[in-house]
């Protein structure tokens, strides 16, 4: 007897920081594949291989699993078993231990069409084909890894299968979707471009993530490097699109950021870097993605009506991650500041002074309240810290 994990079960286990990625690939027994059957003694197994293995799941989560003859199948509340008239090759599946198999990645890829809504479909195949893992919770953090696929296999596997559930849903999500991407934001930006126009994307082909260009003769002196690697290179136009996290705001990463786009541009590319705060916020956002229509020759009139409103509406779906974390630290810090609030109106009341005190109300003489004329010379200028000019992030989110 033996079990195969599948469908959102196998996809937790891909997304774990314990990954099985690195577990080598053999080809497994058609008997042990084919002839699976869930019984209650194995469900309990795989339930204990999984927390052994952090593979975060709630407790009255279902074990998902595939059998491939209907009267293998087993209802019950802790396992939903799901029947496969179709049969892969051995090799698409992999054994995590004795009698305990799971679909191998491009399967469970494509079982995820089954369930998965299309851009949710495109943000998991980023996932697995870029170098980090976004787990399985709602939270924006992420855990930094090895690519478990490529859109070259997965395009492979795809079209090697017929008839078969997802199928064309895989085939259409994988169009948008490549390789490298570093980090959750940046997939969410280059989402914003690969997607169709009907989605809200621009709908560009021709680009790469993580693109090489070693620096030619030309530009050596402008830099020490010898290579560098473009987030997102749009090849129509020679664009180096960039995006800057945190990382980017220290003064020698900024020194850094500026001998690159020196030598970038010396060597004829062209660059547009797309900031934290402009990706964040709706007027600087479609300030950027305008600059990067003109640069591909994306005439106004070829997108559809409302195309603002729809891009708008995927920039959110893109960053809900990001948006639910800003609004939960600011809630976090609203209520420290009301128990501040709160910490300090008791400590006033036990130093003697009350709410009905008159001395409460006086206001503080000139010198203590630190006043300037406003003709003052030392103020006699505009301040360069402009909220524009301020960035959100996260300090692993590098460029």
């Amino acid at each position: 007897m033996s079990i195969v994990l599948s469908h959102n079960t196998a996809k937790a286990v891909y997304q774990a920081a314990r990954s099985v990625s690195t577990k080598d690939i053999e080809s497994c027994s058609p008997v042990a594949i084919y002839g699976s059957c869930p019984t209650g003694t194995l469900l309990g197994a795989a339930a204990e291989w999984l927390t052994k293995h952090d593979v975060a799941r709630d407790a009255s989560e279902s074990l998902e699993v595939v059998v491939f003859d209907r009267r293998n199948a087993r209802y019950a509340m802790d396992c939903r078993c799901h029947v496969s008239s179709k049969r892969f090759s051995c090799s698409r599946f992999m054994e995590l231990e004795d009698n305990i198999y799971i679909v191998g990645v491009e399967l469970c890829a494509l079982q995820a069409a089954t369930y998965l809504p299309f851009r949710e479909l495109v943000e998991y195949y980023f996932e697995l084909c870029g170098a980090y893992s976004l787990g399985t919770g709602s939270s924006s953090s992420y855990t930094e890894r090895f690519p478990l696929t490529s859109t070259e296999r997965l395009k492979q596997f795809f079209n090697s299968v017929t008839r078969c559930d997802g199928l064309a849903l895989a085939r259409k999500a994988i169009q948008c979707v490549r390789d490298g991407c570093r980090s959750p934001m940046e997939t969410a930006f280059v989402m914003m471009l690969t997607l169709p126009k009907s989605e809200g994307g621009l709908g560009i082909k021709g680009i790469e993530t993580d693109y090489e260009v070693k620096v030619t003769a030309a530009a050596k002196n402008l830099t020490r490097r010898k290579k560098f690697f473009m987030d997102a290179y749009l090849k129509r136009s020679r664009t180096d699109i960039e995006y800057n996290g945190f990382y980017h705001d220290a003064e020698e990463n900024r020194a850094i950021d500026e001998e690159r786009k020196n030598a970038l541009a010396s060597m004829g590319y062209g660059i547009i870097t797309v900031s934290r705060y402009s990706f964040m916020h709706a007027s600087p956002f479609v300030r950027v993605m305008e600059a990067i229509q003109r640069k591909e020759g994306i005439r106004p009139s070829r997108l559809p009506k409302d195309f603002q409103i729809m891009q708008e509406d995927l920039r959110l779906f893109v960053l809900r991650r990001f948006i639910e974390e800003k609004k939960r630290i600011q809630e976090e810090l609203r209520q420290e500041a009301e128990e501040g609030q709160r910490i300090g109106l008791e400590k006033a009341m036990l130093e003697g002074i009350t709410l009905d005190d008159p001395t409460i109300n006086e206001a503080p003489a000139i010198d203590d309240m630190q006043t300037v004329e406003p003709d003052s010379p030392l103020f006699d200028q505009t301040s360069s810290l402009t909220p524009e000019g301020r960035v959100f992030g996260t300090g692993n989110q590098a460029s």
